[in-house]
């Protein structure tokens, strides 16, 4: 629950421009709205403080006209002064939100418990915010804010309901984000993917349940088009022939549905991806240990587990950081999603596909 609201002032309470008069004297636009909204926030019992870089007359004027409980002008390093607010009302990080649209307010956008930025906020800024709102900062984006506090706050059980799911789902692509290695990782393996269809290779996908949904779905990418018309990539899903999977399954054994594919159908050079949320999907590992034997480049997307045999068998791990199922497989897709593009678009741009 949110007891306290942080604001930025230009950018948020105005749009960011200025208006100079014939006489050079600078002026700003605040929307009624967002006038209304402060208003109305403070009635209903929430702490209002601003923290501004700014120490203009005109911030004189904001800070004066409003019913601020703290207000700090000439602040371009917020944080420590935002901890101050939070111990002196005794409020935890959880139960306090702050608003901001640029560069100095990345820092207090992270140190809060909801941090939220208007539409037109800076990119480091919409990537630090939990929420981006649709307003533009000057034009409404207050009121939405206000709106938005009502239904966290207030017992709209299914408006929290979305929002703590929405809120995880953003959190995971906000760590995936950060970790640079595991950026770097998912790229090489693009690398490695144009690579194998520059010399007539093949890629495979395979996994169980929604990861063999997955499995079919990034395949499709590559077959089909992604945004660009251009020939099909050779990539197949190992989980769509229910006679193979069938057969071999009641011949052998479950666990060789995949590797008998692979005995079939695969070569040097060609790359295997096994997904599994877990990484312990005992037909996803035996395909990657074949793979890995017939020198095939191997990937294993999987969430937050640990499973260190894997580092003897497969090229690149792809942990999402997540034990979550649901989470990990949103962004097992956003991954293959991304490698299909950048694939799609690398081999355009080369001399080894023609459109």
């Amino acid at each position: 629950m949110i007891k306290m609201v942080i604001f930025d002032i230009d950018g948020v309470l105005t749009d960011g421009a200025i208006i100079v008069d014939s006489e050079g004297r600078e002026q700003k636009k605040i929307n009624l709205k967002d006038v209304d909204a402060l208003f109305t926030l403070k009635k209903q019992g929430y702490i209002l403080a601003a923290v501004t870089g700014e120490d203009t007359e005109i911030v004189k004027y904001f800070e004066q006209r409003f019913p601020w409980d703290y207000f700090y002008k000439g602040i371009k390093k917020k944080t420590e002064i935002i901890q101050k607010i939070i111990q002196e009302n005794n409020c935890s990080i959880q139960e306090t939100c702050y608003i901001g649209d640029g560069k100095y307010d990345v820092e207090a956008l992270r140190s809060v418990g909801l941090g939220v930025c208007p539409a037109d906020a800076v990119t480091d800024a919409k990537v630090a915010a939990d929420m981006i709102l649709h307003n533009t900062g000057g034009q409404g984006c207050v009121w939405e804010l206000k709106e938005i506090l009502k239904r966290l706050n207030h017992e709209d059980k299914e408006y929290q309901y979305f929002y703590d799911h929405m809120y995880a789902h953003i959190s995971i692509f906000k760590n995936i984000l950060s970790d640079y290695k595991l950026v770097e990782k998912v790229m090489r393996i693009g690398k490695e993917i144009v690579k194998s269809f520059s010399n007539q290779g093949q890629l495979f996908l395979c996994g169980n349940g929604g990861s063999a949904a997955d499995s079919q779905h990034i395949a499709t990418e590559f077959v089909s088009r992604f945004y660009k018309e251009r020939p099909g990539m050779n990539a197949e899903a190992l989980t769509v022939n229910t006679s193979t999977l069938t057969a071999v399954g009641n011949d052998y054994s479950f666990e060789r549905i995949f590797v008998r594919q692979l005995e079939a159908k695969a070569k040097p050079g060609d790359i295997l991806v096994g997904i599994s949320t877990s990484g312990r999907s005992k037909n996803v590992i035996e395909g990657l240990h074949y793979a890995k034997e017939r020198n095939m480049c191997t990937v294993m997307l999987m969430g937050d587990h640990h499973a260190p045999e894997l580092n003897d068998f497969v090229d690149y791990i792809v942990k999402v950081p997540s034990k979550d199922t649901p989470r990990i497989q949103e962004a097992h897709i956003f991954i293959g999603h991304l490698l299909a593009e950048y694939v799609e678009a690398e081999m355009i741009n080369s001399a080894n596909m023609e459109v």
